[in-house]
């Protein structure tokens, strides 16, 4: 059953990302529903996990302290760096989109499980896995800033927002480690999605 959920699944996000991609390079305009599929993405990772009430429990971790620290980031300046939300992602509260922490949770969800496959300590495996989650940050950024998910203070990315990324996402891989006992395939696909999804963006 899992096998079969994963192969649609897989098949969803290809033609998701297939068609965003093209309306993306349309135009800027065309990104006003990334949120959508920020969600769509979320929601097939987590009903890919293998055991949904500790899924549940790491989900509403990270989508809950995702949204706590970019609020305290927006507001203060003291996390991130000096930056701001656009309109492409959806409905905020306080200028915080609300799909941000699902952002979070399916960037450490992808993130994870490209590297649980290495035999080392869970506090190793979180720093590592919080790394590659910095390098998908910095893929996403320069997309970010022309579609206009988000802006930083003259247009540039500070190393300090990398820094945060860091510590961050290596705190909520350490979290969904604890929960999440077995590999989420689809987790795999959508990694591996979202490298040539940005990447052509940056690229073009």
């Amino acid at each position: 059953m899992k096998s079969k959920l994963a192969t649609y699944s897989l098949f969803v996000l290809l033609i998701f990302h297939a068609v965003g991609l093209f309306l993306f390079i349309k135009g800027p305009d065309m990104a006003e529903l990334s949120y959508l599929n920020i969600l769509l993405c979320a929601v097939l990772v987590f009903v890919n996990e293998s055991d949904y009430k500790k899924g549940t429990i790491s989900l509403l971790i990270i989508f809950v302290g995702g949204f706590i620290i970019e609020y305290i980031g927006i507001r203060t300046s003291l996390l991130f760096g000096e930056y701001r939300y656009g309109d492409a992602l959806g409905l905020k509260i306080y200028g915080v989109p609300i799909i941000i922490g699902l952002n979070w949770f399916v960037i450490v969800t992808l993130s994870v499980n490209i590297v649980r496959w290495i035999n080392w300590p869970k506090y190793v495996l979180a720093f590592v896995a919080g790394a590659v989650a910095t390098l998908m940050d910095a893929l996403i950024e320069p997309v970010a800033m022309k579609y206009d998910f988000w802006d930083w203070e003259r247009h540039e990315v500070p190393m300090f927002n990398y820094l945060c990324w860091f510590v961050f996402a290596s705190a909520f891989s350490l979290v969904y480690l604890k929960f999440s006992k077995l590999k989420n395939q689809v987790a795999l696909y959508l990694f591996c999605i979202w490298l040539v999804f940005f990447g052509v963006l940056n690229f073009v």
